[in-house]
This record gives structure tokens, sequence and C-alpha cells, in this order.
């Protein structure tokens, strides 16, 4: 079954966008009706600055996994402006609260105008996926400092993505996809297999050592930004939890969230991680619960939000009529 290769249906795409806007909206009135008062302190202590501090690391966490996107998409051949890439690359996280994220795979609509192969625009997308693991992995390895007994849960999640990128590089895989999929009487499953081939074969050239570390760094350091973030929220609530473990936190709930891989965005696996950790440290269910709650709306949610604007800028691109030529 051939992948389609135009823009994904308004119909649908208005339903996304409602389910997206439910579930902040959702959020929003959950973090108020939790607890309103360490809510207003939580918001007064961060003041403006704060805010906008924490809001300011969430963007540079997107401007910097976007230059590693950009650099993919470069070592695969394709060269796409800066800015028009940008927009195409944050449009993607519209759909971030799809499950496992999925959605984000709408670049590989845009991008496809700019002739880039669906398995290309997946293979990018996938690399992404593991090195943030990784790098998640790293960066809650950090409470292992203090707390031994989540060790074992990290070399579990160590496990799986070293599995995962020794297949990924493998050189036999993809010709044996391709062996499988000739002779297959079902059309659509023999084209799986061989865009299958072909997102591995991609994905094994963004998984050189020269692109590998590169892009790990900037896994750690952007989802360290995060983790940072994450600290200055605590700190407005008066929980005392240091930027380490802070980061460590978020990092090990960012893996709770990929096991949950079925939910939208890691909706409920993250939260509950999140929850469990402030209060095994000390924090009051409530206060941790408003934590949570506002680190997500400064990361998850706002991503979306991030995500409508350069999308509708892109539509509006869309539609300028083309410059006409000189007479």
């Amino acid at each position: 079954m051939p992948i389609p290769e135009s823009r994904l249906p308004s119909g649908r795409k208005r339903l996304l966008v409602a389910v997206a806007g439910l579930g902040m909206l959702a959020y929003l009135g959950a973090a108020i009706a939790t607890d309103h008062a360490a809510l207003e302190r939580a918001l007064l202590q961060l003041g403006w600055s704060g805010a906008a501090l924490v809001l300011g690391l969430s963007l540079f966490n997107y401007v910097l996994r976007f230059q590693r996107w950009h650099l993919y998409l470069r070592e695969l051949g394709h060269r796409i402006g800066w800015t028009h890439h940008l927009l195409v690359y944050l449009a993607g996280f519209m759909f971030t609260v799809s499950p496992a994220k999925a959605g984000e795979a709408l670049r590989g609509v845009y991008l496809r105008e700019h002739g880039v192969p669906y398995a290309d625009t997946f293979a990018a997308l996938f690399v992404e996926r593991l090195l943030d693991f990784i790098a998640y992995s790293l960066l809650a390895t950090l409470i292992v400092l203090g707390h031994a007994d989540y060790r074992p849960f990290l070399l579990v999640a160590f496990l799986v993505a070293f599995t995962l990128l020794g297949l990924c590089g493998h050189p036999a895989i993809p010709p044996w996809l391709d062996r499988t999929a000739t002779g297959r009487s079902s059309p659509w499953l023999s084209g799986l297999l061989q865009l299958g081939a072909r997102l591995l074969r991609s994905s094994r050239r963004l998984l050189q050592p020269r692109l590998l570390l590169p892009g790990l760094a900037i896994g750690l350091v952007s989802w360290g930004a995060e983790g940072i973030g994450f600290h200055l929220i605590c700190q407005g609530l008066a929980l005392d939890v240091p930027p380490m473990t802070a980061t460590s936190i978020y990092a090990i709930a960012g893996l709770a969230g990929a096991a949950a891989f079925f939910m939208p965005g890691g909706i409920g696996g993250m939260e509950l991680v999140m929850v469990a950790l402030l209060t095994t440290l000390g924090a009051p269910a409530s206060v941790a619960i408003v934590a949570t709650l506002i680190c997500r709306v400064a990361t998850l949610w706002f991503a979306v939000v991030v995500g409508f604007i350069a999308a509708a800028l892109l539509e509006f691109l869309s539609l300028r009529p083309a410059p006409r030529s000189a007479p």
C-alpha cells in the first residue's frame, strides 16, 4: 500500500488539534483544582522572569534539538532553508500528544514537498528518539549517586537502549528485510518491509560515531535544560530539590513516559513517577502534584502551543501567492 503524499486531511488535523486543546485545558484545570494556593505561591515565587526562564529553557531545548535534526537531514542529502525547516520541525510538536509522539511524523508530510522521502524522515525521527532515550538514561544515573535502589531500573533502560542501537547498526538486517519482502502476496506488507529496510539504512548513516556522539551530547544538554527548568519550578514551591536531583527525576519520568508509549505524549506515566519521586524526597503530595503539573505545562503543553503557531505560519506561507516575475 503506497504511503500517501498529500497533507494530513483537514478533518483529522482539526480533531487532533481539538484533542490537544482539550488536554491542555484539562491540565490547567487540574493544576488549579489540586491546590490553588500552592499554584499561586509558586507562580509568585517564580515571577515573570522565572517563568520566562523556564519557558526559555524549553525553547532552548527545541532549537538545540532542531539543530541535530537539521544536521541529520543534511547528512541524508537534503538541503532545506533553515527558517522554513525550523517551522516544519516545530510544527511536529503540535501532535506531541499522540501515542508514542508518533504524530511528530507530520514533519514528513511537509518535508515530502521538498523531495524528502518518508523513510529519511522516519529514520531521523527514530534516531532522534533513540538518542533521547539514551540521554534520559544517562541523566537518570545522577539520582543513583544518592539512591542506589534505582540501579536495576536504569540497567534495564541501558540494556534496551544499547540493544536497539546494536540492531539498528547491524548491516545484515536491511538485506534480510528486502529478501523477506520479495514474493509476498500482500503488497501492503511487502511495501512496509521495504520501507523498514530503507529506514534502517538511513538510520545507520546517522548512527556513525561522528554523528552519534554530537547527537547524544545535544540530547544531554537539551534535556538537561528541561531538568533545570523543573528545578526552578521546585524552588518556586519551596521544595529543596538540588539541580542534579531535579534533572534526574525529570529524566526517570521521561523514561517512564517512553515505556507508556501507548499513552499520548507519555501522559500519566511521567506524572505518576515525578510525583512519586518528589514525595519520596519528602515533598507533600499536593505540592508534588502542582510541581509536576506546572512542569508538564511548561514542557509538553508549551511545545504543543509552539507547534500550533509554527503550523499556522506554514499554512499562511503556503497560501501566499507566489511573487510575479519581472516583465
